[in-house]
């Protein structure tokens, strides 16, 4: 479990009626190359905070009965498998169930629940600072196609009250293609067979290899 302590604002007797869980960042690297410690408190931050959110604003909306909406930053890496990013991937495919999921528990009582699905996004944010150190090509990639934090923001603001799901830009729309074409569990057989043959691989295996 992590230490991390109340948010402040939970203490405080508020009713928000608009909720956006964006907080997320990633860690790049094997799994087994990080520490427990670091990759619990990347699922705290990605999941787990947006869960203590939502249940305490969701049950003052719901008890003071007024109306309202939820949303999610949540991303296509959770469609697809993700080596060299375990953490991020898991942790946007939890976000994107739990809000499908609670989509239909809250709708009755006149709360929108909205997922996004955004691509690359650059600009003022420390997102891509865990790639520093490995500088892997595939984060590099993105960091360097993409668009404005102010597309999500719109994504939001089009999204609530018509969709649950909003899927925004090229990698959102390439991922469901690729599912469209190929089953996840092919899917995920194929990216099992090919991702040692990548660079990245070959980067990030180098240092354990010359341990052995």
């Amino acid at each position: 479990m992590s230490n991390a302590r109340p948010l402040p604002l939970l203490k405080r007797n508020l009713v928000l009626q608009v909720i956006v869980n964006n907080a997320g960042y990633i860690i790049t690297g094997f799994f087994a190359d990080s520490t427990i410690e670091a990759q619990i408190k990347n699922a705290e931050t990605n999941a787990m905070s947006c869960i203590r959110i939502t249940h305490h604003f969701l049950n003052k909306m719901l008890d003071a009965g007024v109306k309202g909406c939820i949303g999610f930053t949540s991303s296509p890496s959770g469609m697809i498998p993700c080596p060299s990013s375990v953490m991020y991937g898991c942790t946007k495919a939890f976000l994107t169930e739990f809000g499908m999921s609670l989509a239909g528990e809250v709708y009755s009582s006149g709360i929108d629940v909205l997922v996004v699905h955004p691509s690359p996004t650059t600009g003022n944010s420390r997102f891509y600072d865990a790639n520093k150190s490995s500088k892997l090509a595939a984060v590099e990639f993105f960091r360097k196609t993409g668009g404005s934090p102010n597309s999500i923001a719109s994504c939001f603001l089009k999204g609530f009250g018509r969709t649950v799901v909003f899927d925004q830009g090229y990698f959102s729309l390439g991922a469901k293609l690729g599912l469209k074409l190929f089953d996840v569990s092919l899917l995920a057989l194929m990216i099992q067979r090919v991702t040692h043959f990548g660079g990245d691989f070959k980067k990030l295996y180098k240092p354990r290899k010359s341990k052995q």
